[in-house]
This record gives C-alpha cells, structure tokens and sequence, in this order.
C-alpha cells in the first residue's frame, strides 16, 4: 500500500512539474529580472537627479523657491509613478511566480526517497552478490565435502564448518535485510508524517478560504434576500392590484350582461307596447293599466340603464386609475431592483478594494495602542503647539500623531545620546580618577613599606645596651652608662610615637581610600548599568523608528498623496540610520533579531539537557572557571599548591625510603 502511495504521489508530482515548465519559467523570471535591475538602475539615475535637483533648490533664495517648487514637486510625483510601477511590476513578477510555485510539492523527500532507493537497490545488489558468491563458495565446500565425504574424520570438521559459515551467511542477510526493512520503514514513517502535516496546513489554509468564502456568501445571500423580499413585496402587490382588477372586471362584465338583458327587456316591452298600441278599442279599457305599468317598468329599466352606465364608466375609470397605479408601482420596483443592484455591485466592488481592511485595521490598532496610548508627557510641547487645532475638535489625523511621534522620539534620542556622552564622561573620568587613587595607594604602599624597613633597621641598633668592656670600672662609668641607655629609649619611645601617629594615619587613609574605591567601583557599576540600559532604550528607539519609516513608506507605496515632513526648529531633519550611531545600533539590533544565534542557544540548551548529571556538572564547573577571572586565579592556585603537595610527597617518600634502606643496610664482614 505504501508503495502504491508513493507511485501515485511520484506521478502527481511529475505531472504538476512537467506543467510547471521549469525552462521557460527560468527564462520569464530572467527576463523580469533584467528588467528590475534596468529599472534599478533607471531609479538609481532619477534620484540622483532629484537629488541634484534638491540641492539646487536648497541653494536658491528664498525668493526664487516658489517658482522652483513645483517644477521639484512634479518631478518628486513623477518618480513615486515610476516607483509604483517597478513595484506593481516585481510584485506581478512575484505573484506569477508565487502562483506557479504556490502548490507546487516538495522535491526534496522525493529526490531523497530515489536516492535511497538506489542506495537500497546498490546495497541489495552487493548483498545478493555477497550471497551468490557465499553460494558459491558453500556449493565449492559441499563438492569439496562430497569428494571428501570418503576420506577420514577430517569430512566431519569440514562439513561443521560449513554449517557454521551458512548459518553465519543467513544470519548476516537476515540482519541486514531487517535492518534495510526498518530503514525504509521509518523513511516511510517520516514521508507519511510529513505529508500529513502537509494535508493539515491545506486543510487549515481550505478551512480558512472557505470561511472567507461562507462570509461573502453570507452577505451576498442577505443581499438577495433582500432583493427576494423587495420582489416579493412588489409581487404581492402586484397580485393584490391584478385581484382588484379582476374584481372590477368581473363586476363590468357582470354590469354589461345586466344592461344587454334590460336592453332586450326594454325592446321586448317596446314590442309589446307597440302590439298594444295597434289592438282594437275594445280592450283599451283592461290594457291601459298594462301599458301604464309597462311604461313605469320601462322608466325603472331607463333608470336601471342609466345607473348602470354610470357604473361602468366609474368602474373604467376606477380600472384605468388602477392600472396607472400598477405601471407606476411596477416601474418604482424596477427602479428600486435596479437601484438595489447597483448598490449590490459597489458593495462588491468596495469589498474587494477593502479586503486588507481587517489587516490595516489591526495594524492601526496595534500602533495605536503600542505607540499612543501614553502620549501625554512625551510631546507636550507639540500640545502646546497644536492647541488651536484641538480647541477647533478637529480630530488629528494618523499622519499628524505619526509626525509628532517621530519628532518626539528623535528629541528622545538626542537626549538619549546626550545623557549617553555625560554617563560615558563620567565613567572616564571616575576610571582616570580610580587609576589615580590606585597609582597613590601603590606609591603609599611603597613609601609605608620602606618606612618600615628602616624602622627596622633603626630599632635593633637602639635597642642594644650600652655595655662597657671594663668589668672594673668606677661607679662614675656606670652612671653615664644608665644616662646614655634612658636617653636612647627616650628617643626610641618618641620615634615610635612618630612611626606609630603615621601608621594610624596611614591606616585611616587606607580606610577611608578603601571606602572611596568601594564607592567608585560602585558608582562604575551603575554607571554600566545605565549605560547598558541606555543601549537597550537606543535599540527600542530604533525598532520604533525603523518600523514608523516602513509604515510611512507603505502608506506611500499604496498610492497616499500626503507628504509627511519632519520640521525641527524650521528645517527639515532625518536621522541617517545607515552611518555613524545609526549603524552601530542598526548591527546591534540586526544581530538581536539574528535567527542563527536563537538556534545556537537552544541547540545549545537542548544539547546540554541531553548530557548526564555528572557531565552537566562538569560543563557547569568549566564555565563558571572560565566565565570568572577570579575563579581561574584560584584553580591555578589550587592546581600549582597540589602539585607542589604532590612533588613533595613523593620527595619525602623517597628520602624517607633511603634513610629506611640506609638503615637496613648489613654491617659488611671485618667491620668494626
């Protein structure tokens, strides 16, 4: 079955490859990518012209820029043209290649599943081979058993080793035909994993697509639903107009019928009273009431008639109103279907220019939360400045709040690097001034350490009696004997109360130099501290100022005529972040969005994870020694005492040992 599979994906991904057209693929995108060097180097050429341009009108008057304004205003606009073609142009040259390569598999497990499949196919050819001339050589030793299968019991050895060496042949091809097994085993694994993660990502990509879709159709079906219950509404009253219609027909034809048959009645009665007019005179006398009451009956049918005439016309009248009405409520719904579709189409038409909205609006969002939400304190001098505006409640405008925000973080960076250049002066100055305090104390050290060398060579030479080498001499002698000693320890006692007020006073000022050196070493702390913390502040501020002149020239980009100009002091400013501080910060803060340096801390992390408890420690041990200047001077330390511990062991040891033999020696014959 897997085997199958791979077929069948081997053939899918030939036929999407063969369809591609690799060749003529290369050739389009060559020959695109002629074209945008040609247009870089058309763009190189216009903005050095614009440039030259620019610099000309910097150095006309004041006067004369008016007039030269437009002139650099239309060239400016004519190369943000320019520019938006070449990018309307690589981005079609993108898309075109984004929509051939866009489902198009990975090459790589397959090229990989043929090369080890030639490699199975290479080792299953040398293992065969292997087996054949084992074979071979196991039909060489049974014909060799056979002839000497007569021989003596040299047969029997013969015919075990044999066993032996095909049991060992068999068991090497069933080794490596299991491991070969369970190689392609866990390559099909990893391919079957793999091409399921694939199938995930389509479906989540299709699960997407198909709500984007489920929504426009959503919207699209209340729009019809919609336009259904305005066609229904203009349906129903149509069939309400077509009932009364009929209604009112039905009524004139009911209307016509009735004056046909009293028209027929009222000839009929004109028959009969003409019949009557012509009988003979003596039956006037019963007939005369007939006629009379024929001639009422005939005046209730004129008047019927005549009522019934005029029902007619009001009912055509009635009729012709209701028809008026019908045609003119038919053409208003036609004109509101028509309306409806309309607005069915720009709604389409807006939707389809507004597909980024939720893109853009997320951006915004975020910007705006990020950016603006503690604007107070930052640009107070641009609230001052900007404070008609606000009493006139005109809202101000992305551009305007982008503007201030840039002036307010290059004044933020110049007081940043400002405050950086005072932090650094100050830590020289505390270095030179630390280098100096140390400089003193060497040389106090120095002079305190020769005082002291003197005081002892001084105190022994007082300190020795006066002795007299005349054992005999009068008490006079003696007396200047104990005159001299007292008044060399006189002298002694004042020299070492001189020595010993400067040895306090040496000790004090060591004190408090030690105190002054804490403190300095301190203050050299924070001041690194600041500094990194300033260098920290730098990288944020350039991450917002690059990601605001990458939001201002997509704005551009996207066709947005407004020209955002930064003033400072009334001249127009721009950080040049390619030279000088910019760069520096620009490597910095490259170097920390750097993805190698994340991969070589993990691998780093996961790879000590993965080491035992005792080789953890040891790793743990060897950086803390190397990390440290301290930690290394003691380990020499350590390492030179116990070599020097060991060194003289082992002399003593030896010394020790001849002293044992020396004494251990036999007293040789004739000896004392």
């Amino acid at each position: 079955m897997t085997s199958n599979i791979e077929e069948s994906v081997l053939a899918g991904a030939l036929e999407y490859w063969r369809g591609v057209n690799l060749a003529s693929l290369l050739r389009e995108l060559d020959e695109a990518g002629l074209a945008i060097v040609d247009n870089q180097k058309t763009s190189l050429q216009e903005r050095r012209r614009l440039a030259e341009k620019t610099k000309e009108f910097r150095a006309v008057s004041d006067e004369q820029k008016p007039n030269e304004f437009k002139p650099l205003l239309k060239a400016y606009q004519n190369e943000i043209d320019a520019l938006t073609k070449r990018m309307k142009f690589a981005e079609t040259s993108f898309l075109q290649l984004f929509k051939s390569l866009s489902e198009a598999p990975d090459p790589e497990p397959f090229i990989a599943g043929l090369v080890e499949e030639r490699r199975l196919g290479e080792a299953r050819s040398s293992a065969q081979a292997d087996a054949a001339r084992a074979e071979a050589r196991v039909e060489t030793l049974v014909a060799e058993a056979a002839e000497l299968r007569e021989r003596a019991r040299g047969a029997e050895a013969l015919q075990r080793q044999l066993d032996a060496l095909q049991a060992g042949v068999d068991a090497a091809v069933r080794e490596q035909t299991a491991q070969r097994e369970k190689e392609i085993k866990e390559q099909s694994e990893d391919l079957v994993k793999h091409l399921k993660d694939r199938e995930s990502d389509l479906q989540r990509q299709l699960s997407a697509a198909n709500r984007r879709l489920a929504l426009v159709q959503s919207t699209h079906e209340s729009q019809e639903a919609e336009r259904a219950e305005l066609s229904v509404s203009a349906d129903r009253e149509l069939i309400g107009k077509l009932a009364e219609l009929d209604i009112v027909q039905s009524d004139l034809d009911h209307s016509n019928a009735r004056l046909v048959e009293v028209q027929a009645q009222n000839a009929k009665l004109r028959a009969e009273l003409s019949m009557l007019t012509g009988d003979s005179s003596s039956a006037n006398g019963g007939v005369a009431e007939t006629l009379a009451e024929y001639r009422r009956r005939l005046r209730e049918l004129d008047e019927e008639t005549a009522r019934l005439f005029a029902s007619l016309e009001k009912a055509e009248a009635e009729l012709s109103h209701q028809q008026a009405r019908y045609s003119a409520a038919l053409g208003s719904a036609e004109r509101e279907a028509h309306a409806k579709d309309e607005q069915l189409q720009q709604l389409r038409a807006e939707l389809k220019r507004c597909a980024d909205y939720d893109e853009i609006k997320r951006d915004l969002d975020v910007m705006k939360s990020v950016e603006f939400s503690a604007w107070g304190q930052d640009n107070n001098l641009s609230d001052n400045e900007d404070a008609a505006d606000d009493d006139n409640g005109e809202a101000e405008s992305l551009e305007k709040l982008l503007v201030r925000r840039n002036k307010a973080l290059e004044n933020r960076l110049t007081d940043t690097k400002n405050q950086l250049a005072e932090r650094q002066a100050d830590l020289l100055a505390v270095q030179e001034q630390c280098q100096a305090l140390e400089t003193t104390l060497a040389q106090k050290t120095v002079l305190a350490e020769r005082l002291e060398a003197d005081l002892l060579q001084v105190q022994p030479a007082a300190s020795k009696p006066s002795i007299s080498n005349d054992e005999g001499g009068s008490d006079a002698i003696e007396m200047n004997s104990l005159g001299g000693s007292s008044a060399a320890a006189a002298a002694n006692s004042g020299l070492l109360e001189i020595v010993t007020g400067q040895r306090d006073r040496f000790r004090q000022r060591n004190i408090e130099l030690d105190d002054e050196l804490r403190a300095q070493g301190a203050c050299s702390s924070e001041l690194r501290r600041q500094v990194e913390q300033v260098k920290q502040d730098n990288l944020r501020l350039y991450e917002e100022i690059k990601y605001l002149r990458s939001y201002t020239s997509t704005m551009s980009s996207n066709g947005d005529s407004t020209s955002i100009a930064i003033s400072n002091g009334g001249r127009q400013g721009q950080i040049d972040m390619d030279t000088g501080v910019g760069a520096k910060y620009k490597g910095m803060y490259e170097e920390s969005l750097n993805p190698f340096n994340a991969f070589h801390r993990r691998e780093t992390s996961r790879r000590v994870r993965s080491m035992s408890i005792l080789d953890r420690l040891i790793y743990m041990f060897s950086n803390f020694v190397m990390g440290n200047r301290r930690a290394r001077m003691a380990m020499l330390l350590y390492v030179g005492l116990l070599h020097l511990l060991v060194v003289a062991t082992l002399y003593r040891s030896m010394l020790q040992a001849d002293d044992s033999s020396h004494e251990r020696a036999p007293v040789p014959p004739g000896g004392p």
